[in-house]
């Protein structure tokens, strides 16, 4: 319920805090310094995270996440005033109208008492959103839906791969997303997935949203015999999502798949991401479905470099590509020379994206919400949509017997290395205005939908 989520959060305050890195560099609010430096010169040496989490730790606060970028601290909010100067209370979100959201934020100055020669910033933490088209008027259906699992596994081609043992069988998937509900479409396809919240009062039982349990359909789809774990990264108003991709990133999986972005500029997002890359952890995030990284914008997409970012494609009943247009593609505002997306997954188009039909949680924000024009009921577990979001998960399994197979050796996942695996899309303009111009590669789709 909204109403305990907005108790449990005006009662207990979260905070990011960013360690002084070892060579004085700081990102601040550029991002593009990744551009112009190592990701090393803006990390700290590994024993200041560690005796920052000891400090917070003895004075009674919570280290929720951490990584070796920075850490997530939540208390009751008076301990946290009293470390960090002001309380972290909760405001509600005025621009997002089709659910109540709510975000964090700080009244007054934060900065640590504690060891303050340790740290560069403190800071509320922003909110993320979770990627899905908006709900519109509907328009008659004009082609058939596609199942879970066989039609994804036939798009990417994956079939082939799973009838000879490559299924992503020993590859380790983090998803952050909205959590995992324990679907009977999940348990009848036996996949292995387990929940970690990324703050203690997010219940890893529920997936208020339902988001989170569509996605993982889709992956596990492509790839059903990894091992996935969900990072839940938000409850119905509330969302977390530096904490999440930290909790994400100590989990030291092969793959972190994420189909959202966040309200306003989130820098330190862009560190922890890099962070990640540099671990040798391939990183997937969703190009939008309108939205773009305009440093101006409410809702933001990440394009941090090293990342892959997923657009849309859409595919008709006779197998023709068409680039999707629900799905972003931009130039990068925060890293020039950037262009998104990288790769492609399947996605439906406007108005609605009504493409594929996910399991969910049964009467959650989405069941409920998606009811008004997909023909499900509104608290049956089933709901009918796509987006980027879905790409993503799509790409990230994908991504998944890639790993197995011994394709990035180790590293982290190259665009480079899924090209030769891309059919080209020439048709088609992106929600954001870029045509195909019947080439490929092109500004639309980046190298076309990805495949096996």
């Amino acid at each position: 319920m909204v109403e305990d989520e907005l108790a449990s959060f005006g009662r207990r305050g979260t905070v990011t805090v960013v360690p002084r890195s070892a060579r004085g560099l700081s990102l601040g609010g550029d991002p593009a310094r990744l551009l112009l430096h190592p990701v090393e010169d803006f990390l700290p040496e590994p024993a200041v995270v560690d005796r920052l989490a000891d400090a917070f730790t003895r004075e009674g606060l919570t280290v929720e996440a951490r990584s070796e970028a920075g850490l997530t601290v939540s208390g009751e909010n008076g301990l946290v005033e009293e470390v960090f100067g002001s309380p972290v209370v909760p405001v509600r979100n005025k621009y997002i109208r089709e659910s109540v959201r709510y975000e964090l934020c700080a009244p007054g100055t934060l900065r640590s008492r504690l060891h303050p020669e340790l740290i560069t910033e403190v800071r509320a933490p922003r909110a993320g959103f979770e990627l899905a088209p908006s709900a519109v008027p509907p328009l008659p259906h004009t082609a058939g839906y596609l199942r879970l699992p066989e039609d994804a596994a036939r798009l990417a081609g994956a079939d082939r791969l799973h009838a000879a043992g490559i299924r992503g069988d020993g590859v380790r998937v983090v998803m952050v997303d909205t959590g995992l509900y324990d679907h009977p479409h999940h348990r009848a396809h036996g996949y292995t997935t387990a929940v970690v919240p990324a703050l203690s009062p997010l219940d890893p039982r529920s997936d208020e949203r339902g988001h989170g349990t569509a996605m993982s359909a889709l992956l596990l789809a492509v790839a059903p015999g990894v091992s996935l774990t969900m990072v839940k990264m938000a409850g119905e108003a509330f969302s977390f999502p530096v904490a999440a991709f930290q909790r994400a990133a100590q989990l030291e999986p092969d793959i972190i798949s994420c189909s959202w972005g966040t309200l306003r500029e989130e820098p330190h997002l862009h560190l922890e991401v890099a962070a990640a890359v540099r671990r040798g952890i391939t990183v997937l995030f969703a190009a939008g479905n309108g939205s773009t990284d305009r440093r101006n914008a409410m809702f933001q997409s990440v394009a941090t470099p090293g990342a892959l970012t997923v657009g849309g494609v859409h595919v008709g009943p006779g197998g023709e590509l068409r680039a999707s247009d629900l799905a972003s593609s931009y130039r990068s505002a925060v890293f020039p020379g950037r262009t998104v997306p990288d790769v492609c997954g399947p996605c439906g188009m406007l108005p609605n994206g009504d493409y594929i039909v996910f399991p969910t949680q049964p009467g959650c924000l989405f069941d409920r919400r998606n009811s008004s024009y997909d023909g499900t009921a509104p608290d049956d577990g089933w709901l009918v949509s796509s987006g980027t979001s879905g790409a993503t998960a799509y790409a990230a399994g994908v991504a998944a017997l890639a790993v197995q197979q011994g394709i990035g050796q180790g590293r982290a996942l190259r665009t480079e290395d899924l090209v030769s695996a891309c059919l080209p899309v020439t048709q088609g303009r992106s929600i954001t205005g870029d045509d195909c111009g019947g080439v490929c590669p092109n500004h639309a789709v980046g190298h076309g939908l990805l495949t096996v």
